[in-house]
């Protein structure tokens, strides 16, 4: 993995943990007031209406669970070590929840997260091609044929 590609692996990574701290601080963002603003955008909407305005009822759990979800994954991907591709692919399926849920509501939340989506989509890539790459043992001998 190059030294350009680290460095883009841990500003995501801080910017996770910035993000994730940023949701004990309503100044920063107000968690309650997005839920609250989704939960009025999806009303009558199948399935998500009734799932955000679960959602919108326990504020404070859910802004635990994000905030810590958040911090947790940008740690991994600053330490480098084994669970970044998890970290990675959780980020993406995070991702793709706040858009189902507040696209209605905050409609440039697709800007902001396509880029972190299309940056989690690349270090995923890479990743992948390094492991790949990083094996000794060709993938034809890897496989056992006998029986």
């Amino acid at each position: 993995m190059t030294k350009r590609i680290l460095i883009l692996q841990r500003v995501v990574g801080v910017l996770y943990i910035v993000a994730g701290i940023g949701k004990f601080f309503p100044e920063i963002e107000s968690v309650e007031q997005r839920l609250d603003d989704a939960a009025e955008a999806n009303d009558g909407v199948a399935v998500l209406g009734g799932f955000t305005n679960w959602l919108d009822g326990h504020p404070t759990g859910v802004t635990v669970f994000v905030a810590a979800a958040m911090v947790v994954s940008g740690l991994v991907l600053l330490r480098n070590r084994e669970l970044v591709l998890a970290a990675l692919y959780g980020q993406l399926l995070m991702l793709v929840c706040f858009v189902l849920i507040l696209v209605g509501s905050v409609p440039q939340i697709l800007v902001l997260d396509a880029a972190f989506f299309a940056a989690g989509i690349y270090l995923i890539v890479v990743h992948r091609r390094a492991a790949a790459g990083s094996s000794s043992v060709p993938l034809d001998a890897r496989t056992d044929t006998t029986t």
